[in-house]
């Protein structure tokens, strides 16, 4: 639905975009009503941050403290103040922090950097489920008190649609996981209607439709820096990723871009500048009688909140305060109660991640085949003065623009979200990995590669000799697919009764094979993503004679489509001469 058109429906409707993130987390909605032309808003009172600073109060920190029986006791900015830290360690709970990390895939990671133990027997499925839960209380409670129409909406549960948003380098098997929670959670039921109402999108594109409508992108196409053709870079700079997407403009009135290259995903947020500066820190003080554990944790949350935000590349000292007045250690380089550091100390913590972002930029920008004409950096990381002065030399050095919008980017990706759900602009994206099904064959004594594998033949129905694992690609890797564009293979069931259920899988293949064959071919890199059932009568199965009597057939198609950012499979088949299909 356009952005500037009135909502068409005849009955009011709630969208609300829930942006969990590694250290903050905020939430977005829109109360469509007919008529009337959509407007997006952020959450922006949260329990325990009553405060005046009212820019603040759009994010909540992504904490939670458990008690030993595995319950909530608390959970955002009230786990986060003074009092509940002295409560918490009275009575033994368990702080939790950047769960969400604890979803990525099995091999991300960036180099060196290391995670926070979850010292609480809880899966982290679960932990997402309770902060999605206290996340989704605060926006209705925040919805309820402030919007007029507010308490109608919310009391037509049915009538919520849930936008969450997750990084580029998620896949199916993270995004499967963030939809259990949200049904955990009691976000949605646990059926299909209910799961229909959680729709997902990346970091990366909710990024770029905050961008647009909060009009960057159209100030720039009217200064003539970009045009139907180039290429824009998005680097979303978070806590705990990075997340880096290029698009091809295709038309600029109205706007519309496909995506120009496989999104990347960096574990090098500003969290793990924090982590650097804990072992910089660990490493300088050894030997001086402030390099206990609890004063370093002192200096690195004040480093988080104080020195972090405000160091600039012209900056030739930092500071960290920790103590009093009567604390000093002058050979450790404390001086009543601060620590002094120089600048290359403190550069040499971003270093890692600002390389990464450059790297990053580099592979987008020769995947683009050098049509970058920009890059857009947003996201809380980006709030960084000495990220952006380095990145914005890189960018010149490479011949490239480079803007960081100075609107509050540290709710783009939940406002974004809430767009890309009303208005989306991208039209095409590209297939990360290549998808497709796995299957048996019939045994040919001719193959090669049957003979290899003629301890896996089994007779089939109708009596053939057959070979399981065979891998038939539907989707190839890179591709660049339309919305709703359709891909299919076809398959063919027999059996010795019929049947009320037919099965088939989909798989992703990650390895550089350009057409694998079997499934124990570069078996790491095959992912099982999505196992799924259809229903069917047993009467549309035909009857034949085979080597063994009589069997049942039934051919039916296994189709792929993305959807938005969703990888989608369906089973399709004749029945009654009308096709029928099952999600």
């Amino acid at each position: 639905m356009p952005r500037e058109e009135p909502y068409l429906g005849t009955t009011r409707k709630l969208i609300l975009a829930l942006d969990v993130g590694t250290t903050y987390s905020g939430a977005s909605f829109c109360i469509l009503s007919p008529g009337e032309i959509p407007k997006v808003l952020s959450v922006s009172r949260y329990p325990g941050q009553e405060t005046d600073d009212r820019t603040r109060d759009t994010k909540i920190p992504s904490v939670l403290y458990y008690d030993e029986h595995g319950v909530v006791q608390a959970i955002g900015a009230e786990a986060t103040s003074d009092g509940m830290k002295f409560e918490a360690e009275q009575n033994g709970w368990t702080r939790v922090e950047w769960f969400k990390l604890r979803l990525r895939p099995n091999g991300m990671q960036g180099k060196g950097e290391r995670l926070p133990e979850i010292c609480v027997d809880i899966s982290v499925v679960q932990i997402f489920a309770d902060y999605l839960a206290y996340l989704f209380k605060c926006a209705t409670d925040f919805i309820s008190e402030t919007q007029p129409f507010g308490r109608e909406v919310l009391e037509s549960k049915a009538s919520i649609e849930f936008v969450l948003s997750h990084p580029n380098g998620w896949e199916s098997r993270q995004q499967d996981r963030m939809k259990r929670a949200a049904i955990i959670a009691g976000l949605v039921p646990d059926t299909d209607a209910g799961r229909g109402r959680i729709h997902l999108v990346t970091e990366g594109e909710a990024s770029l439709h905050f961008c647009i409508v909060n009009g960057l992108t159209g100030d720039i196409m009217k200064a003539n820096l970009i045009q139907a053709g180039n290429h824009v870079t998005i680097v979303d700079a978070g806590g705990g990723t990075i997340d880096v997407s290029s698009y091809k403009v295709i038309r600029t009135s109205p706007l519309n871009v496909v995506e120009s290259s496989v999104p990347d995903c960096l574990l090098h947020g500003s969290v793990f500048v924090n982590t650097r500066a804990h072992d910089f820190l660990e490493a300088k003080l050894e030997g001086s009688r402030f390099g206990d554990s609890e004063s370093i944790e002192c200096m690195v949350e004040y480093f988080e909140m104080k020195t972090k935000p405000i160091f600039r590349d012209t900056s030739k000292t930092a500071f960290i305060k920790f103590g009093t007045p009567r604390d000093s250690d002058e050979k450790y380089g404390i001086t009543r109660g601060a620590l002094t550091l120089s600048r290359a100390d403190v550069s040499q913590l971003f270093a890692p991640s600002i390389q990464a972002i450059q790297e990053a930029i580099k592979k987008q920008h020769e995947l683009s085949d050098n049509g970058l004409a920009m890059i857009l950096l947003v996201g809380g990381f980006a709030s960084s003065p000495f990220l952006r002065s380095k990145l914005q030399d890189f960018a010149k050095s490479e011949s490239l623009n480079l803007f960081s919008p100075e609107t509050q980017t540290s709710k783009a990706v939940a406002e974004g979200a809430l767009w890309f759900h009303l208005d989306h602009f991208v039209s095409a994206r590209i297939a990360r990995y290549a998808y497709g099904t796995t299957h048996n064959v019939q045994f040919d004594a001719s193959e090669s590669d049957h003979i290899k594998r003629k301890a896996r033949t089994f007779l089939r129905a109708d009596g053939t000799p057959a070979l399981s694992g065979m891998f038939s690609q539907i989707i190839p890797r890179g591709l660049l697919i339309e919305e709703e564009q359709e891909f299919w293979f076809p398959l063919v069931l027999r059996s010795h009764s019929r049947r009320d259920r037919i099965k088939a899988s989909i798989q992703s293949y990650k390895g550089m094979k350009e057409s694998p064959q079997w499934t124990d071919e570069d078996s790491e890199k095959g992912v099982m993503t999505s196992k799924f059932v259809g229903e069917i009568c047993p009467h549309v199965f035909e009857s034949m004679i085979g080597q063994l009597g009589e069997y049942f057939y039934k051919d039916y198609n296994v189709i792929m489509f993305f959807g938005l950012t969703e990888i989608k499979a369906q089973l399709r088949w004749m029945e009654n001469v009308g096709v029928q299909a099952t999600i």
